[in-house]
């Protein structure tokens, strides 16, 4: 009697390449379905095997389950969907390319959105597909911690004399707030008792005068407030422009200055919105107080400021991978597709009204419309261009 040839599998192996094989496949995928495909690659793997090394991923928290439902299918589904499940896998299978499949880069595309652009969203992808190390720093760092560590390093880095410039007119606002608006008690109080109607008054028990004694805006809140304020289009004038950001302010220092009173008009019943209207009252006479003397000179500082933060938003993606491409060199793992793809990014320009771009983005921006509804269709779209046209060739040839 012949014996039948069994397969003898190498340390994590099979758990290898079930992951492999979901990075492979949009969507979930029905266990039936992952079970042949290993039945068909490794001779001699039988279900129970299979059913204990997806379970083992679970553990590991490598996959994402779905149970079975009458709704859909009878068969359990497995996936990967979160920045949580890479980084598990990176840290139990580092041998696994995670950064060469579709569904990994879309995973830490969406998650990263909140800090790319749609005008970058494609680049940021193809960075992901060439640097191992920029990947990783991706999906180790959520979108806050990427922004900061970005933002220190253009801080200390090229964007250093224009930051500086930027912490003066910050330093100069800040300056003119407290001596116009936090130390003056009484004007805060008479904007109070101005607004605030005589029957609204009897009603709540907070006193302002009371808690507005001990007022104070860190210079850290200040900033915040600053960095809370979004990016203003620019195709308007800079007064319009600079006039918006001070009101955007005025309404957070009001928010702040009369935070106890203001809660406990929104607490009673059906005075919510009269909280609110109270609030951007009070709002609109510290915008006067604060613009009175020279509203243009503060528009403008504004105005700075805001974009400053806006450059340095936009630029995060090319930030970090340029980081991990010095990293790359220093290492030795750099690719040359990687190299190539820096070249073009530095050399090849095109001019436009915010000065000068690569051609990278400059050609992204020109075919999308930022106001339609169908940019995540024109990215794709583009994405698959931009490897089949400059990337596949270099992959093939390395």
């Amino acid at each position: 009697m012949i014996e039948k040839r069994r397969y003898h599998f190498n340390m994590g192996e099979v758990k290898s390449g079930i992951i492999k094989f979901i990075l492979g496949h949009k969507g979930r995928i029905g266990e039936p379905f992952i079970r042949r495909n290993l039945q068909e690659k490794y001779d001699g793997i039988d279900q129970s095997t299979v059913n204990r090394h997806l379970n083992d991923l679970k553990k590991l928290g490598c996959l994402d389950w779905t149970p079975p439902s009458k709704k859909t299918t009878r068969a359990n589904r497995w996936s990967i969907t979160t920045l949580k499940q890479l980084e598990n896998i990176r840290q139990h299978f580092p041998d696994i390319q995670l950064n060469r499949y579709e569904k990994s880069l879309e995973i830490v595309s969406r998650y990263h959105l909140r800090y790319i652009s749609p005008a970058i969203y494609v680049i940021f992808r193809v960075q992901l597909l060439l640097s191992t190390s920029f990947f990783d720093l991706c999906i180790k760092n959520d979108s806050e911690a990427l922004h900061a560590k970005a933002s220190e390093i253009y801080r200390f880095g090229k964007g250093f004399e224009t930051d500086m410039l930027v912490q003066g007119h910050t330093n100069d606002i800040y300056s003119k707030l407290t001596n116009t608006i936090l130390k003056n008690t009484d004007f805060l109080l008479s904007v109070w008792n101005k607004r605030i109607p005589h029957w609204l008054k009897i009603k709540i028990q907070s006193d302002p005068s009371e808690y507005l004694q001990t007022f104070s805006l860190s210079k850290e809140l200040f900033q915040d407030m600053l960095n809370e304020i979004g990016h203003q289009s620019d195709e308007v004038t800079e007064e319009l422009i600079g006039r918006k950001l001070m009101k955007l302010l005025s309404l957070r220092i009001s928010h702040e200055a009369f935070r106890i009173s203001f809660q406990e008009i929104a607490d009673k019943k059906g005075l919510p919105r009269k909280a609110l209207e109270l609030d951007f009252d009070i709002a609109d006479d510290i915008f006067h107080k604060i613009v009175e003397e020279d509203p243009r000179e503060l528009y403008h500082k504004m105005v700075e400021i805001n974009n400053h933060q806006q450059r340095i938003q936009d630029n995060n993606p090319f930030i970090i991978f340029d980081h991990c491409f010095e990293d790359d060199i220093l290492n030795d793992t750099v690719s040359p597709e990687e190299k190539e793809f820096v070249k073009r990014k530095k050399s090849s320009v095109q001019k436009d009204k915010e000065g000068i771009i690569s051609y990278d983005e400059w050609y992204i921006r020109s075919k999308l419309d930022a106001s339609s509804d169908k940019i995540s269709e024109y990215t794709d779209n583009l994405y698959d261009e931009y490897l089949n046209k400059y990337l596949i060739p270099y992959l093939e040839a390395s």
